[in-house]
């Protein structure tokens, strides 16, 4: 093989590959999703309650399976004759927990999850293919990339997300653009085609109400009410995502920490069915129910959210935290609609949605990228607005931590 296309061809390759096993394991979350909620008890709470916590329970079994380790030196040395196998096992666990996150009503977006898959399956592949450090590199982003473009369909968006820091800058050793473009849109292709062939496509652009877009420039301005309320949104969940882990922690060992932050989480659903799952799907039917509800409902599912995603990882829930943000967003931008009529709902949705993704999650020139595939481009002025001012409600809030 040509050494200057062996580079092309590797990424080429196994994005399409990676993109398919991201799309495979995402099909069985959305089955084991739509076996234990789609049927008349789901709603109930005694129902909720029991699945949440079965879900715990199965995680933490999978966990302690997960970190099996051999107790002796033989066990050891027989275990180090075949590193492939144990690759394949810790595969297998990790799929099942990512599942199992998502599928029993995680408050979380699947995109962890089929990150974690892929990079087992890229560590099996390097472990055969790999010449060089270099390549083993390689290897593990394009299929990182690949899978998040699948998920997301921003192949740009994966491309920087994988190695931006909280201050927007790219890592100094990370692989060539063209290179991670094309991981993207080979990963994005073998994404989609597995998904319209065994499913019904993947994730939906989000649609947003009709707007104009005036050429004065004053949605950017129009979108700093929504922002900062976004922000404070993101803000709470930066906060919570370092502080939960570390309360729960407190109570005990790894298994009272996945029981009792999945019993919350429960309860949380119990109040408001709307809090279970990523959000992704169900954002604008709750926004509807909130609108007609009134501000204080549009509150709590705002706050609510943030307190189910954080309870969620808190309790090693597998998942992302993308998705939640939006719909948490989402929240912030229809409260302030209604408290500020005059602002049009589509600026504020944008608003909020951007700030609150920038401030709890960070990265924000992956943000902007996703969110312009993900949510469109109805007001770009408030999306710009948005993240800066969530921008400015992250570095606050690591100022805060420290």
């Amino acid at each position: 093989m040509n050494r200057s296309y062996r580079p092309a061809l590797i990424v080429g390759g196994y994005g399409a590959l990676a993109g398919v096993m991201a799309a495979m394991t995402y099909i069985l979350m959305e089955h084991v999703q739509h076996l234990l909620w789609q049927n008349p008890y789901a709603q109930g709470p005694l129902y909720t309650i029991a699945v949440i916590m079965g879900g715990g329970l199965l995680l933490s079994l999978l966990y302690r399976l997960n970190a099996t380790a051999p107790s002796d030196l033989n066990a050891q040395l027989q275990q180090a004759h075949d590193p492939l196998r144990q690759k394949k096992r810790a595969t297998l666990l990790t799929a099942l927990i990512a599942i199992v996150s998502v599928g029993f009503g995680g408050a979380v977006g699947p995109e962890a999850g089929l990150i974690a898959v892929v990079s087992e399956c890229s560590a099996i592949l390097a472990l055969h293919l790999a010449r060089n450090q270099a390549e083993q590199r390689l290897i593990g982003d394009s299929g990182s990339i690949a899978a998040l473009s699948g998920l997301y369909g921003a192949p740009p968006g994966a491309a920087t997300l994988i190695d931006e820091d909280d201050n927007g800058k790219q890592a100094a050793d990370s692989i060539s653009l063209p290179l991670k473009l094309l991981a993207g849109i080979s990963g994005m292709a073998g994404f989609y085609l597995t998904t319209q062939l065994l499913l019904d496509g993947g994730f939906q652009q989000l649609t947003l109400p009709a707007h104009t877009i005036p050429r004065n420039g004053s949605d950017l301005l129009l979108a700093i009410p929504a922002a900062l309320v976004g922000g404070l949104l993101g803000l709470l969940a930066q906060q919570l995502h370092h502080r939960i882990p570390h309360w729960l922690a407190r109570l005990g060992g790894r298994d009272i920490q996945i029981l009792v932050g999945s019993a919350l989480f429960a309860l949380l659903c119990v109040i408001t069915p709307a809090l279970r799952f990523s959000g992704h799907h169900e954002v604008e039917h709750a926004l509807e129910h909130g609108i007609q509800s009134g501000i204080p409902m549009l509150l709590w599912l705002g706050v609510g959210k943030i307190l189910a995603l954080s309870l969620c990882l808190g309790s090693l829930w597998k998942g992302g935290e993308i998705f939640p943000l939006i719909f948490a967003g989402a929240a912030a931008g229809a409260l302030t609609h209604q408290l500020l009529p005059a602002i049009p709902l589509t600026v504020a949705l944008m608003g909020g949605i951007a700030a609150t993704c920038s401030a709890g999650f960070g990265k924000p020139v992956s943000v902007l990228l996703i969110l312009l595939l993900l949510v469109g481009l109805d007001s770009p002025g408030a999306l710009c607005t948005g993240i800066l001012v969530g921008y400015a409600f992250h570095h606050l809030g690591k100022q805060t931590a420290h």
